[in-house]
């Protein structure tokens, strides 16, 4: 702590140089990482500069708390913190200088959007964070077209849907596209993005792919190649879909799944995943996805954020719930925990013995309580009826040009399990590493299925695969991911059942497939499969070979299981 101090003023010490030393220990301050102890320090020295009556300072130090807590996430800190400001400029308690005013400008861009995702947060808080965001940003000198971003965000948070059109209009006939594409802040397709969110939210498809297209030509026009596609594609897979673009919208959920995954924690990021797979029916992998990201629901950003995980995770469970139901297959258990413990809305936890039913249920029930609470600060009934609409959504294609791939998913999903293996990972399937029988020599002999039993699967996996016409598959499914998924768990069977050479040959050409849809989760299960295989035929390069490339297909999507198996088959080959 300054040795400057005290329960008050203290008459001797010179205020500039109190006001120096607080500088001096501000600069200090922000040179540490973000932190709660340089949180709490930022916070002392505004406590210091208060006491001592050193408004500007003190003001300056606030300012630097807002960034803090924005940048941690804390919405609700960031906007006490600027509230106050604000209240002393209101009362003429402090008179912004040209950085001051600059800062709380760019903030106010900010603010007023995060503080519409709380339902808690007035409707007239809402409009006195507007007006100062107005004021401060004219001041600034900030453009209208940034002004009319965050109003269109806090309409969209208030429910004035027409209202967030118009602005949206506005910012349309403000943006001004640059000829040249010098940076990223030029691309087209990120001046486009809000255009093409808003498509994709209403369900107007054939707009937003007209509108990234167009953003392509530009692109194209300019030499300019995007160098942060990820960012645009989630708001495409709905739309290629539609287009019976089925693998290319795969591709774009595959990239988008990893770059969200790999960049944030956000629990708002999968609603448009499950969104995709609830329309498109695949099941088993929006399961997958839901089991990976449960531990989310336990911290989500906001309201908001917990708001359009649980209407698109209900919605996702409702079809699941449809499928299994109209494939005649049995409902499989949720399988995995959902813990509610949340600081927005807790709600009772679910447990992996919970019926698919009754977590969609309960995530529905969270879904329309929230949708009422911001419903009830708005004086509308916008959220709740979007919870509505989401649930009754249709599919972009039927059920019955699907019945019979689902079928064939959950049995062979079903055949795998009975057999210890995984349709999501990939499996050990050589003796255990402290099987002193073998001392880590390969065993060609060595299957983990006995003969009577490898021959039984293989007649019922068989009997699966050649029910499929890949090629009758609706335009909006992916039949390439479909051969990809289906043609690995033949690799795991052929593994298991010891048959190397047919696990390779099939394998190697499965991983070209996997390439085209960038699928990583499958490839990595085939090129597990295939280090196993070349070991146990004691070809160690070629073994070798594989292991690198494995370890190229992890990444943030991957689970703690796999990178456990790659570890073992590192210490096995090398």
């Amino acid at each position: 702590m300054s040795i400057f101090e005290s329960d008050g003023f203290v008459p001797g010490v010179d205020p500039e140089i109190l006001t120096m030393q607080i500088g001096d220990d501000l600069e200090t301050a922000l040179r540490e990482p973000l932190s709660t102890e340089r949180l709490h320090r930022l916070e002392e020295l505004a406590t210091l500069a208060q006491k001592h009556g050193l408004d500007e300072a003190e003001a300056t130090i606030r300012l630097e708390v807002v960034w803090d807590a924005l940048e941690s996430g804390d919405s609700e800190s960031a906007l006490a913190t600027l509230s106050w400001v604000l209240q002393q400029v209101a009362h003429g308690q402090m008179v912004p200088n040209e950085t001051q005013t600059q800062v709380i400008a760019q903030q106010l861009l900010q603010i007023p959007t995060l503080a519409a995702r709380h339902p808690g947060v007035s409707a007239k808080l809402l409009e006195h964070l507007t007006y100062w965001m107005e004021y401060f940003t004219t001041e600034a000198g900030i453009s209208l077209r940034s002004r009319w971003i965050t109003r269109h965000q806090v309409e969209l948070g208030r429910g004035h849907r027409e209202a967030a059109r118009e602005a949206l209009d506005i910012i349309s006939a403000l943006e001004e596209l640059p000829r040249e594409v010098r940076d990223e802040a030029d691309c087209p397709l990120h001046h486009y993005r809000s255009r093409i969110a808003w498509a994709v939210n209403a369900s107007e498809f054939p707009q937003a792919l007209s509108l990234y297209r167009d953003a392509l030509e530009r692109c194209a026009a300019a030499d300019w190649q995007c160098i942060q596609p990820d960012d645009i594609n989630p708001l495409l897979m709905l739309p290629l879909s539609w287009a019976g673009e089925g693998d290319a919208a795969w591709r774009a959920h595959e990239r988008s799944y990893r770059h969200q995954t790999e960049t944030s924690q956000y629990l708002g990021d999968i609603a448009s995943h499950l969104r995709f797979c609830a329309a498109t029916w695949n099941i088993p992998e929006g399961l997958e996805l839901l089991e990976t990201h449960a531990q989310w629901f336990a911290n989500p950003e906001d309201p908001w954020d917990l708001l359009v995980a649980t209407r698109s995770a209900a919605t996702f469970l409702s079809r699941a719930v449809g499928a299994f139901i109209g494939t005649g297959t049995k409902v499989p258990p949720l399988g995995f925990a959902i813990n509610g413990a949340n600081r927005w809305l807790p709600f009772e936890s679910l447990s992996p013995a919970d019926t698919l039913a009754l977590a969609q249920a309960r995530l529905e029930s969270v879904a329309m309580k929230l949708a009422l609470a911001f419903d009830f600060r708005n004086a509308n009934n916008t959220m709740s009826t979007r919870v509505t609409q989401s649930l009754h959504e249709a599919p972009l294609c039927s059920f019955a040009a699907v019945k019979d791939l689902l079928r064939v998913r959950f049995g062979v999903k079903n055949l795998l399990a009975e057999q210890g293996l995984s349709e999501n990972s990939p499996e050990w399937v050589l003796p255990e590493l402290d099987d002193p029988s073998w001392a880590h020599q390969p065993v060609p002999e060595f299957h983990l299925l006995d003969f009577q039993q490898a021959s039984a699967v293989e007649k019922q996996l068989r009997a699966f695969e050649e029910s499929i016409d890949f090629s009758a598959l609706p335009a909006a499914i992916s039949a390439d991911k479909e051969r990809l998924v289906l043609g690995t768990n033949r690799v795991a069977f052929l593994a298991a059942a010891g048959k190397w050479n047919e696990a390779i040959d099939t394998g190697e050409l499965l991983l070209e497939i996997g390439e085209r849809v960038d699928d990583h989760r499958q490839s990595l299960r085939l090129a597990c499969y295939l280090v196993q295989a070349y070991w146990q035929l004691d070809d160690l390069s070629v073994a070798r070979n594989w292991l690198v490339r494995a370890d190229e297909f992890i990444d943030a999507t991957i689970s703690g299981k796999p990178r456990a198996l790659l570890d073992d088959l590192s210490l096995l080959a090398g």
